[in-house]
């Protein structure tokens, strides 16, 4: 099963579900969060972690912990000592959680920031995608951009390796068992590149009073449409 979780925004989380939250991290987590500097990055990682461990609870049906060294990818590790690839991803306050029991995972989220992006593909897109991205209009071709970006990012995340910027340089390939999704509107883009047969899953988080998550498939006001294959261009 591959399941996604997308969090708009964190801002909207009362701070006791927070802290309820945090104070049932492992000792390894507490420790991480005292070396963090503000209280956002707190706050982001603390949600993280439970998102994912409530994600896997009621999409699986099994408890688990989410385990990373620094520099390397989280895992999530059940009570029964299996281990199952999960990736993150953070953008304005929004957050991305992926879980794939059949094989590697990668994710990306982009909040769509009003730049210009065109001396971005003008020196790292590959030739043909420089081509179409002068024929799009200005809302056409910054669409087309998070698109190509958040599928890189995500395909780096997959592989555990890579160079973003060199993934940029050329079209986007995917080797056969290995699918890329994506779901973008007007301010936002995700992104998931997933090892194994199975269909994605695109799921909303609601917090109940008692801080707990539920997950519903569909969320009108985020505006996400259904996770789709990537577009040729």
């Amino acid at each position: 099963m591959i399941t996604l979780a997308f969090l708009p925004d964190t801002e909207n989380i009362p701070l006791h579900a927070i802290a309820q939250w945090r104070s049932g991290l492992s000792s390894a987590d507490q420790q991480r969060i005292a070396l963090m500097k503000g209280e956002p990055r707190k706050t982001e990682f603390v949600v993280t972690r439970k998102l994912l461990q409530t994600l896997a609870q009621q999409r699986l049906g099994v408890a688990a912990e989410v385990v990373s060294a620094t520099g390397t990818a989280p895992m999530l590790l059940t009570a029964d000592g299996r281990s199952i690839a999960c990736s993150i991803s953070h953008s304005h306050n929004a957050i991305l959680v992926a879980i794939n029991t059949l094989g590697a995972v990668g994710v990306d989220i982009e909040h769509h920031r009003p730049r210009s992006v065109a001396k971005v593909v003008e020196r790292y897109f590959w030739s043909e995608g420089q081509t179409h991205f002068t024929n799009c209009s200005e809302a056409e071709g910054m669409a087309w951009f998070y698109r190509q970006w958040c599928m890189r990012e995500a395909l780096v995340k997959h592989q555990g390796d890579g160079n973003l910027f060199q993934l940029l340089g050329t079209p986007l390939k995917l080797t056969p068992g290995i699918r890329g999704l994506i779901s973008q509107n007007d301010t936002t883009t995700v992104a998931v590149i997933s090892s194994g047969e199975a269909e994605p899953e695109l799921c909303f988080p609601n917090l109940e009073q008692d801080a707990q998550w539920t997950f519903s498939l569909l969320n009108p006001e985020t505006h996400l449409a259904d996770l789709t294959p990537l577009p040729s261009q």
